[in-house]
Protein backbone atom coordinates (compact mmCIF):
# COMPACT_ATOMS: atom_id res chain seq x y z
CA UNK A 1 0.00 0.00 0.00
CA UNK A 2 1.53 3.63 -1.04
CA UNK A 3 1.85 5.79 2.07
CA UNK A 4 -0.41 9.06 1.21
CA UNK A 5 -0.08 12.38 2.38
CA UNK A 6 -3.09 14.88 2.73
CA UNK A 7 -2.30 18.43 2.09
CA UNK A 8 -5.31 20.55 3.22
CA UNK A 9 -5.00 24.41 2.17
CA UNK A 10 -6.72 26.47 5.04
CA UNK A 11 -6.30 30.07 3.35
CA UNK A 12 -3.75 32.56 3.52
CA UNK A 13 -0.61 30.50 3.89
CA UNK A 14 -1.75 27.89 6.12
CA UNK A 15 -1.79 24.22 5.55
CA UNK A 16 -2.66 20.80 7.15
CA UNK A 17 -0.16 18.39 6.42
CA UNK A 18 -1.54 14.62 7.74
CA UNK A 19 1.01 11.91 7.52
CA UNK A 20 -0.36 8.69 6.60
CA UNK A 21 0.71 7.72 9.82
CA UNK A 22 -1.97 10.05 11.34
CA UNK A 23 0.45 13.02 12.60
CA UNK A 24 -0.82 16.36 11.60
CA UNK A 25 1.20 19.58 11.21
CA UNK A 26 -0.88 22.91 10.57
CA UNK A 27 1.35 25.88 8.95
CA UNK A 28 1.38 29.56 10.02
CA UNK A 29 -2.52 30.07 11.13
CA UNK A 30 -4.34 33.13 10.94
CA UNK A 31 -6.41 35.27 12.81
CA UNK A 32 -9.82 36.68 11.51
CA UNK A 33 -8.09 40.13 10.32
CA UNK A 34 -7.08 38.43 7.47
CA UNK A 35 -10.31 38.28 5.99
CA UNK A 36 -10.62 34.21 6.66
CA UNK A 37 -12.12 32.13 9.30
CA UNK A 38 -9.69 30.17 10.51
CA UNK A 39 -11.71 26.11 10.77
CA UNK A 40 -11.61 24.15 13.33
CA UNK A 41 -8.67 22.08 13.02
CA UNK A 42 -6.76 20.25 15.77
CA UNK A 43 -2.71 19.63 15.40
CA UNK A 44 0.28 17.90 16.78
CA UNK A 45 2.38 20.28 15.45
CA UNK A 46 2.26 24.08 14.47
CA UNK A 47 4.90 25.88 12.76
CA UNK A 48 5.35 29.78 12.56
CA UNK A 49 7.48 31.42 9.68
CA UNK A 50 7.39 34.63 11.45
CA UNK A 51 5.48 36.79 13.87
CA UNK A 52 2.69 38.73 11.99
CA UNK A 53 -0.61 38.52 12.87
CA UNK A 54 -1.67 36.53 9.68
CA UNK A 55 0.80 33.76 10.60
CA UNK A 56 1.40 33.29 14.33
CA UNK A 57 -2.52 32.56 15.69
CA UNK A 58 -1.24 29.07 17.20
CA UNK A 59 -4.06 29.40 19.95
CA UNK A 60 -6.47 29.03 16.92
CA UNK A 61 -4.97 25.57 16.86
CA UNK A 62 -6.92 22.36 18.95
CA UNK A 63 -5.05 19.67 20.56
CA UNK A 64 -1.93 21.27 22.90
CA UNK A 65 0.40 21.38 19.47
CA UNK A 66 4.36 21.74 19.66
CA UNK A 67 5.10 24.89 18.15
CA UNK A 68 7.88 25.08 16.16
CA UNK A 69 8.64 28.51 15.21
CA UNK A 70 13.21 28.14 14.95
CA UNK A 71 15.67 27.29 12.48
CA UNK A 72 17.68 23.80 12.70
CA UNK A 73 16.40 20.29 12.00
CA UNK A 74 14.41 18.68 14.72
CA UNK A 75 12.37 15.49 15.09
CA UNK A 76 9.10 14.61 16.32
CA UNK A 77 7.79 11.23 15.76
CA UNK A 78 8.17 9.90 12.52
CA UNK A 79 8.56 13.37 10.93
CA UNK A 80 11.86 15.78 10.67
CA UNK A 81 11.27 19.09 10.51
CA UNK A 82 14.06 21.61 8.88
CA UNK A 83 13.93 25.49 9.75
CA UNK A 84 15.85 27.13 6.98
CA UNK A 85 16.48 30.86 7.98
CA UNK A 86 16.09 33.62 5.66
CA UNK A 87 14.07 37.34 5.64
CA UNK A 88 10.94 38.47 5.16
CA UNK A 89 12.12 41.51 2.96
CA UNK A 90 14.74 42.26 0.02
CA UNK A 91 16.87 44.51 2.67
CA UNK A 92 18.43 41.44 4.98
CA UNK A 93 14.96 41.92 7.27
CA UNK A 94 15.34 45.58 8.10
CA UNK A 95 11.79 45.89 7.06
CA UNK A 96 10.11 43.44 7.98
CA UNK A 97 12.50 41.09 9.73
CA UNK A 98 12.81 37.36 9.61
CA UNK A 99 11.02 34.25 8.17
CA UNK A 100 11.61 30.90 8.51
CA UNK A 101 11.55 28.11 5.29
CA UNK A 102 9.98 25.25 6.67
CA UNK A 103 11.27 21.76 5.48
CA UNK A 104 8.88 18.76 6.13
CA UNK A 105 10.51 15.28 5.05
CA UNK A 106 7.19 12.99 5.66
CA UNK A 107 5.96 9.77 3.68
CA UNK A 108 9.25 10.14 1.17
CA UNK A 109 8.00 13.30 0.09
CA UNK A 110 9.49 16.70 0.64
CA UNK A 111 7.27 19.22 1.36
CA UNK A 112 8.61 22.99 1.89
CA UNK A 113 6.69 25.89 3.24
CA UNK A 114 8.31 29.20 2.29
CA UNK A 115 6.34 30.99 4.82
CA UNK A 116 6.34 35.34 3.88
CA UNK A 117 9.66 34.88 2.00
CA UNK A 118 10.44 38.19 0.43
CA UNK A 119 14.35 38.32 -0.65
CA UNK A 120 16.28 37.20 -3.61
CA UNK A 121 17.33 33.32 -3.00
CA UNK A 122 20.88 32.97 -1.90
CA UNK A 123 22.89 29.72 -3.10
CA UNK A 124 22.83 28.45 0.38
CA UNK A 125 18.78 28.40 0.49
CA UNK A 126 18.77 26.82 -3.03
CA UNK A 127 20.99 23.99 -2.00
CA UNK A 128 19.07 23.63 0.51
CA UNK A 129 15.85 23.34 -1.20
CA UNK A 130 17.13 21.27 -4.15
CA UNK A 131 15.48 18.01 -3.07
CA UNK A 132 11.88 19.78 -2.81
CA UNK A 133 8.53 17.84 -4.53
CA UNK A 134 6.06 19.90 -3.33
CA UNK A 135 6.53 23.82 -2.83
CA UNK A 136 4.24 25.74 -0.79
CA UNK A 137 4.96 29.84 -2.40
CA UNK A 138 3.62 32.91 -1.98
CA UNK A 139 2.92 34.78 -5.27
CA UNK A 140 0.71 37.86 -4.02
CA UNK A 141 3.90 40.35 -3.31
CA UNK A 142 3.35 43.85 -1.72
CA UNK A 143 4.93 41.88 1.85
CA UNK A 144 6.98 38.61 0.06
CA UNK A 145 8.17 38.28 -3.48
CA UNK A 146 5.49 39.10 -6.49
CA UNK A 147 4.43 36.39 -9.05
CA UNK A 148 7.77 36.98 -11.29
CA UNK A 149 10.11 36.60 -8.32
CA UNK A 150 7.62 33.27 -7.23
CA UNK A 151 7.56 32.13 -11.26
CA UNK A 152 11.66 32.16 -11.24
CA UNK A 153 12.44 29.91 -7.83
CA UNK A 154 9.77 28.01 -9.36
CA UNK A 155 11.44 27.11 -12.47
CA UNK A 156 14.62 27.13 -10.87
CA UNK A 157 13.98 24.94 -8.02
CA UNK A 158 11.70 22.58 -10.42
CA UNK A 159 9.63 21.24 -7.39
CA UNK A 160 7.24 18.08 -8.64
CA UNK A 161 3.86 20.08 -7.17
CA UNK A 162 4.06 23.83 -6.57
CA UNK A 163 1.06 24.91 -4.97
CA UNK A 164 0.46 29.14 -4.87
CA UNK A 165 -0.05 30.77 -1.66
CA UNK A 166 -0.41 34.30 -0.17
CA UNK A 167 -2.17 35.74 -2.19
CA UNK A 168 -5.77 37.87 -2.58
CA UNK A 169 -8.99 35.98 -3.38
CA UNK A 170 -12.78 36.71 -2.71
CA UNK A 171 -12.43 36.82 1.03
CA UNK A 172 -9.03 37.93 1.60
CA UNK A 173 -8.47 41.70 3.12
CA UNK A 174 -5.20 42.08 2.84
CA UNK A 175 -3.59 44.00 0.20
CA UNK A 176 -1.72 41.85 -1.82
CA UNK A 177 -1.77 40.91 -6.16
CA UNK A 178 -4.32 37.86 -7.03
CA UNK A 179 -3.07 34.21 -8.55
CA UNK A 180 -3.76 34.98 -12.10
CA UNK A 181 -0.37 36.82 -13.36
CA UNK A 182 1.67 33.70 -11.53
CA UNK A 183 -0.33 31.52 -12.80
CA UNK A 184 0.18 32.94 -16.65
CA UNK A 185 4.04 32.48 -16.57
CA UNK A 186 3.65 28.48 -15.66
CA UNK A 187 3.58 26.04 -18.64
CA UNK A 188 1.10 23.13 -16.37
CA UNK A 189 -1.59 24.81 -14.20
CA UNK A 190 -4.41 22.31 -12.78
CA UNK A 191 -7.19 23.15 -10.46
CA UNK A 192 -7.44 20.97 -6.94
CA UNK A 193 -9.63 20.53 -4.37
CA UNK A 194 -8.96 21.88 -0.88
CA UNK A 195 -7.74 18.68 0.01
CA UNK A 196 -5.16 16.92 -2.07
CA UNK A 197 -3.60 13.09 -1.62
CA UNK A 198 -0.09 12.36 -2.70
CA UNK A 199 2.56 9.81 -2.39
CA UNK A 200 6.02 9.60 -3.41
CA UNK A 201 5.56 7.39 -6.61
CA UNK A 202 2.73 9.35 -8.32
CA UNK A 203 4.46 12.70 -8.54
CA UNK A 204 4.30 14.01 -12.19
CA UNK A 205 7.44 13.83 -13.96
CA UNK A 206 8.05 17.68 -15.05
CA UNK A 207 6.76 20.86 -12.63
CA UNK A 208 2.66 21.67 -12.41
CA UNK A 209 1.22 24.04 -9.93
CA UNK A 210 -1.71 22.81 -8.59
CA UNK A 211 -4.21 25.67 -7.30
CA UNK A 212 -6.19 24.68 -4.54
CA UNK A 213 -9.42 25.78 -2.87
CA UNK A 214 -9.09 26.98 0.37
CA UNK A 215 -11.16 24.73 2.96
CA UNK A 216 -13.47 26.99 4.75
CA UNK A 217 -14.29 27.07 8.35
Amino acid sequence: MLSRVKISWLGHAAFKIETSAGMVIVTDPYNSKTGYAFPHVEADIVTISHHHYDHDNAEAVGGSPQVVEAGGKIVIGSTTIEGIESFHDEVNGSKRGGNIIFKFYVDGLVIVHMGDYGQPMTREQRDALDDVDVLLIPVGGTFTIDHTQAAGIVRELKPKIAVPMHYRTEVSTINIGPVGPFLESMPIVRRRDAVIELSADELPAETEVWVMEYLQA
